[in-house]
């Protein structure tokens, strides 16, 4: 395979990687806005629930670092990319 058409093959799979990193991280977002929701509603009912908004707090937290754990997954590979890419690789977020 000629050295354009692998680069070309390369940044295509690169994309396609960097477009399901993307679409994965929809969910915790999506999960931590609904949780966040959930607890405001439980705040003002009355008498308040707290073990449920603390048990609510607790899936928004582990929601949140599996959001990081993704953004720190799509930060390699776009890093990885760069360097087989021949682009700079020290690009800060």
């Amino acid at each position: 395979m000629p050295q354009t058409e692998l680069a070309s093959a390369n940044r295509v799979a690169f994309l396609e990687q960097l477009s399901a990193s993307i679409a994965e991280i929809n969910q915790p977002i999506c999960a931590v806005v609904m949780g966040a929701e959930a607890a405001l509603r439980l705040l003002l009912a009355q008498p308040t629930d707290t073990e449920a908004v603390r048990r609510l707090l607790a899936c928004i937290v582990k929601d949140g670092m599996r959001t990081g754990d993704i953004v720190n997954r799509t930060r390699a590979l776009i890093e990885e990319s760069a360097a087989t890419e021949g682009m700079p690789g020290d690009q800060r977020w």
